[in-house]
């Protein structure tokens, strides 16, 4: 099991963008050898009545995606759109509690839930999925190497269930979210009873 995905190297990340950078591509590393351990019949079964792995995989990517052009964005631009953070960056601890009870309140994925993937999927379509996926965690991590750590805590985006967020955030999250699919997945496909290889 993978459900303890590096969890000292999340805590540690709130110190600067080197280890937040760093955490991203070690916790995304993890994720891609979890679903890798699903055959290709059951990358695409569904859990019971729950997402499939190939649509939790593109969830993460579709929540991932719009972080890209955004962190492209002249900072001002941000800054005229979002406003200033009013206070300073919250610990990893802080936004998952936040997420946990956002959750609890009843928030779902919303426009970011995937279209339903189909059930015959092949190896092709799996491989696009995936590679996707890690081009845009990819994309991600290269455009937080043009923050300073200054400007990391200095501007803020929106979240679709957090309110907004400040940069720092937003990357701390997009670790949260990552391990937290895997292990939604991990409960709900042994919950379904099912087997990961054919």
């Amino acid at each position: 099991m993978l459900i303890a995905m590096q969890v000292s190297v999340v805590v540690e990340a709130l110190a600067n963008r080197r280890q937040i950078i760093e955490a991203l591509e070690s916790v995304h590393e993890d994720g891609v050898e979890y679903w890798a351990r699903f055959d290709t019949p059951a990358f695409f079964a569904s859990m019971g009545a729950h997402w499939s792995a190939a649509e939790h995989v593109r969830h993460l990517t579709r929540s991932m995606a719009p972080l890209l052009p955004v962190l492209r964005m002249p900072r001002v631009a941000l800054r005229v759109a979002f406003g200033s953070p009013t206070s300073p960056s919250r610990s990893v601890e802080q936004i998952a509690a936040s997420y946990a009870l956002a959750l609890a309140a009843g928030g779902t994925a919303g426009r970011y839930t995937p279209s339903p993937e189909k059930e015959s999927g092949g190896d092709v379509r799996r491989n696009a999925i995936m590679d996707h996926h890690s081009e845009t965690l990819r994309g991600l991590t290269q455009a937080m190497e043009r923050w300073s750590e200054a400007e990391l805590d200095a501007h803020r985006l929106p979240h679709p269930l957090l309110g907004r967020l400040t940069v720092r955030e937003m990357m701390l999250f997009a670790l949260l979210h990552n391990r937290h699919h895997v292990e939604v997945a991990e409960r709900r496909w042994i919950e379904a009873g099912l087997t990961r290889h054919g």
